[in-house]
Parts: C-alpha cells; structure tokens; sequence
C-alpha cells in the first residue's frame, strides 16, 4: 500500500472494533457503583421508615436524654396542697407532693409516683 498502511493497520483496527464490540455486548452487567443495600435505606427514607438528622442535632438530643431533660414530657401542676405530675405521653397523673397528714390516706399513696 503506498500510503503507508499495510496488515497491521488493518490488524489494529479490526482488534479495536472486536473490543469495542466485546464492550458493548456485555455490557456493565455485574458492576454496581451504589450497592443493593444503600438502595434498600433510599428506599427507607423515601417511604418514610427512616428519617434523617443532622448529626450535631442528633448528638444535643443524645445529650439531653442522657440528663434527664425529655422534650417537655412531664408537666408538674398544683391543686391546692397537693402537686401533681402529667405525663404528656401517656396523659397519667401522679401525686409528687402533698402534706404529711395526707400520705398516711390509703387513696393518696395509691395515686402518688412511684
């Protein structure tokens, strides 16, 4: 060939394009970039099982529940002599405080907080 491009161009060429092709028919089959199980939490989020938060505001929760102080669950109330406590969560009252003629009552320490 007077060009200069003899077989082995041509033997170049047809191996590129079988690579190619190689590539092509297989495909990506196989390789994942996310794995199956960071779909299944997406797929968590998504449908409202999970949700996220903030990792500074998840360690001042952690932080708080740690010492006691839970999001405003308990609401301590007076009725005359006696201070009660509401659980908000489970809408229960129980007696912290009442005069000491009124413990010895059978009625009043059945209502009182263990």
């Amino acid at each position: 060939m007077p060009d200069g491009k003899g077989p082995s161009f041509l033997k170049s060429i047809a191996l590129g394009t079988a690579t190619i092709a190689t590539l092509i028919l297989t495909g990506c089959a196989g390789y994942h970039i996310v794995e199956e199980k960071d779909y299944q939490n997406v797929a968590k989020i998504n449908g409202g099982e999970y949700e996220l938060v903030n990792k500074a505001e998840l360690a001042q929760l952690k932080t708080e529940a740690a010492i006691g102080r839970s999001v405003g669950r308990y609401q301590v109330y007076s009725r005359g002599f006696r201070t009660w406590r509401l659980d908000t969560a489970t809408g229960e009252a129980c007696l912290l405080l009442t005069t000491e003629a009124d413990w010895k009552k059978p009625d009043t320490t059945a209502r009182s907080c263990y």
